[in-house]
Formats: structure tokens, sequence, C-alpha cells
């Protein structure tokens, strides 16, 4: 049966970032959506109670009588999820979220955005231009919310693209463990133009090193179809071989086929470029801090060009792109403090945000807090989480947040980073157990015009909800 040919879908684990998207889609679609997760709140929450959707508190929960699909997740065991299991013995239908995503996006000239960081952002910003130049487009992008779409996935059965963030983690880690082979989740998407924001290493619980991460990508990218582009970061252009698409890249230095160029200005909450693009000059202005969303829009600029936009128009529709949640996100003001909050859990990207907080904060106090996620990354990258956390002046750390999809590992914690990066910075740094405590802690510490930042993708967002709650 096909894909489309189901009416009544659940969704196990739902409340992901990539599920809560793909629940729009299926919506869109007309399908019915319901599904489980666990009972805490998460940052899709907002979303799915708008979308009205039923969700089972636990996974012990009966599948819904009428159920004729069963879309898992990553987390919570993937396919040996009960739930999962349970379908699978009644011979319902059974599709990972890499695999449901792809009977979308296979439909569409395909615009795939992976990378070790600014996966989100890059789609967010390609879907907002075609947004703003008159061509809407399906996309499923995996974050909280795009602010000013106000929807994370669109389906558009008359659209030309369908935008997707492509992401390099396995589909089902679980399996894996049950020794069946580790399939990418991106591996199913067949695009017409890839962007590659960033090829590093990340993800060690999957990927032994960076060649195997190499590896992986390198694969990815073979599935462009021969008239199809690839745009990378010049940064990493080296690190890859020859291929079928045609291959441009982008970047801060002329040998790039687009390259921008910073431009110091005094207005606040302005982030400038000029960006070079075949002889040409293009002015770039966002309301979005760093140097690394001035790459994020020059590739997203290439990408809409590459599917027909303007170059002028496509610079010109990201002036008012406002970001995504979750993304140096302004969540709020307490007592006189502004509250940003961040997803950077990656070395390189603590390094980008850290290098903003001078500039955009400029002359203000700035307390940043940091969650590491998942053992293993904190482990594997652990000297390079030092050096990059040790650029923070008013530096916190929160204890490691475990993932649902691997265990706690007693050779690594957050107090042996701190101490790590004591012994870089000779100042100390406090150890948390949670959001509860950093609230708590943020309440005695900080002032009126201060600010406060958190980093991480587990859940330490929530000490801002604390706080505003008050």
């Amino acid at each position: 049966m096909n894909f489309f040919d189901h009416q009544h879908f659940y969704l196990v684990g739902i409340k992901g970032v990539a599920m809560t998207s793909l629940a729009q889609l299926l919506l869109d679609a007309g399908k019915s959506v319901s599904g489980s997760d666990q009972g805490e709140e998460f940052v899709t929450q907002t979303k799915l109670d708008q979308l009205g959707v039923t969700i089972d508190a636990d996974f012990a929960a009966q599948l819904p009588k009428n159920t004729d699909c069963v879309i898992y997740t990553a987390a919570h065991r993937g396919k040996f999820n009960p739930q999962v299991q349970a379908a699978i013995k009644l011979g319902t239908a059974v599709y990972s979220q890499a695999e449901a995503l792809s009977c979308f996006f296979n439909q569409k000239k395909g615009i795939a955005v992976c990378g070790v960081g600014g996966k989100s952002t890059v789609s967010a910003m390609i879907a907002w231009i075609f947004e703003k130049t008159g061509r809407p487009q399906s996309f499923s992008v995996g974050v909280g919310n795009i602010l000013g779409l106000n929807k994370t996935g669109r389906w558009l059965p008359s659209s030309e693209y369908f935008i997707a963030e492509a992401d390099e983690y396995v589909t089902d880690p679980e399996a894996i463990k049950q020794g069946e082979p580790a399939i990418a989740r991106f591996s199913y998407l067949q695009p017409q133009i890839t962007i590659c924001t960033h090829l590093i290493f990340d993800h060690p619980d999957v990927y032994p090193n960076e060649l195997a991460t190499i590896q992986a990508f390198t694969t990815f990218f073979d599935q462009l179809k021969a008239n199809g582009s690839l745009i990378i970061n010049q940064a990493d252009r080296a690190k890859i071989g020859q291929t079928k698409a045609k291959l441009l890249s982008f970047g801060n230095s002329p040998q790039a086929d687009v390259y921008y160029q910073p431009i110091s200005n005094d207005q606040p909450g302005i982030n400038q470029a000029v960006i070079h693009y075949q002889k040409q000059n293009f002015e770039l202005k966002l309301t979005v801090p760093g140097e690394y969303n001035l790459e994020n829009a020059t590739a997203a600029c290439l990408a809409a060009v590459v599917a027909g936009v303007q170059f002028d128009q496509a610079a010109l529709a990201l002036a008012s792109f406002q970001s995504t949640s979750r993304r140096f996100e302004k969540v709020g003001r307490w007592h006189g403090v502004e509250l940003y909050d961040d997803y950077a859990h990656h070395p390189s990207e603590i390094k980008a945000v850290a290098a903003v907080i001078p500039n955009w904060f400029k002359g203000k106090t700035c307390l940043v807090a940091f969650q590491p996620h998942t053992y293993s990354r904190t482990k594997q990258l652990f000297d390079q989480f030092a050096t990059a956390l040790a650029q923070i002046n008013h530096l916190v750390l929160l204890d490691i947040f475990a993932s649902a999809r691997e265990q706690a590992d007693d050779a690594v914690s957050s107090q042996q980073l701190a101490n790590a990066v004591s012994q870089i910075t000779g100042q100390a740094v406090p150890v948390l157990h949670d959001y509860r405590q950093l609230a708590e802690y943020a309440q005695k510490q900080l002032s009126v015009n201060q600010i406060f930042l958190t980093l991480g993708a587990g859940n330490i967002y929530k000490a801002h909800q604390l706080l505003l709650s008050e």
C-alpha cells in the first residue's frame, strides 16, 4: 500500500521537533494524526496544542483502533518501542520518521540542508526567501517554531520544491545495538539541491571518527541527480572528492563561488555584510547576530538562486527573517535582565556564539549557562568543549543531559569539564544539577541591564520559563 493511502497515523515520540514537523505535513495532506510521548513538556508543546493533536502520555497506551500507519522516532528505542512492536505484530504499516519524510520530499524537487551546525537556520532561511518572493514551498524544519511563518512543516501539493533539514544521525540507534546496519536519516532523500553547512565530526555514538562522518556525507552527496547542485562550505571543499553534480561553494574566502564580507556598523541589532557573486555586490542586512548567520544567509541565498530566485531579491527577503526558536532567541525580559536561548551543543557552535557576545551585547555583563548534551559527545569532544567554553567570561555548567538514546557514563562529567575550563582561564566554573537550580542561581546572580544566555540541546531553556513565571 502507498504511504498516502493510509489515513490514520500514530506518531510514537511525537514531541520531537522532526516528528512535530511531520505531523504538520500529514495534517496538511488531510490525514488524521495522534501520537504518544513522555509526559514532560517539550519545546514543541505549544505547536502541538495549536494543532489539537491527541497525545498519550506514555508508551504503554493501546494504539487507537483505526490506526493504519505508525511512525517512530530515533528516540525511545525506535522500532523496539513497545507500541511500535505492537503495531508490527498487528501487521500495521510502520515507518521511521526519516522514511515518512522522504515520502513527501521525494515527490518534489528536493532542497536538502545537511551539515553540523546551521541546518535548521539555513532551511528556515530558504523557506523564508521563497515565502517573501511570492513562491511559497513545502518544507520541514526540526525546530520548535519558525518565527513569522508559525509552522515548522508545510505540505503544498502544488509547490515545485520541498525544503528539508537533512540529518546525518541514524534512523534507529536501538536497531544498531540489536545487530542491524546503521542507516543515516538523510539516506532516504533524493535531492535536486544539497547544501552542506559544515562537514565536521559529530555523533560519536554512531560515527567513530571524522572519516566515518565524511563518508556518510559523501555517500549522501552521491544521491544527487546528475543535473543537481551541491553547495558546500569552501572550508570543506578539500574534504570531498569528485561529484557528478554541479559543485558550488560559499564562505568568507574570495576563492568561494559566493562569499561575504562583514561590515562594521553602529546600528544596534543589525548584522551586515556585502555578498560577492558573479562579479556583482549585494547588500545583506540581518536582525540575527553573528558571522555564522552571515554565512548561513550566504548559503541560503545561493540555494535560492540555483532554484530560480534573483540574488538581490533573496538578500532583501532575509532582512525580515526573524530566526527560529532556540537559535539565539530572545525569550523575554525578567526584572530588567534580557533572556536569550540558543541550541548550541557542539564546540564549533559554542565558539561561534561566544564570538557574538562582546559585539551584540556591548558593555553588558552576560551570564552564560551551558548544558552538555549526551555523554558520548562530551567525552569524545572534551578538549574542544573546554577550549570553546574558555572563551566565555561568565560561565556556569549544568550536569550532562542524557538523551533518550543513551545511558549515563561515569567516565565523563560536567565537573570534569568545569575543571578543564578553569585550568585554561584561571576562573572557577560553578556546576549545577539542572535547570531548576539554574533558575535559582540566576535569580541571585543577575541584576538590571544584564544578559542571561542559555546554551544546549537539552532542557536548559526551561530555566527561562521558571524566571518568567514568577
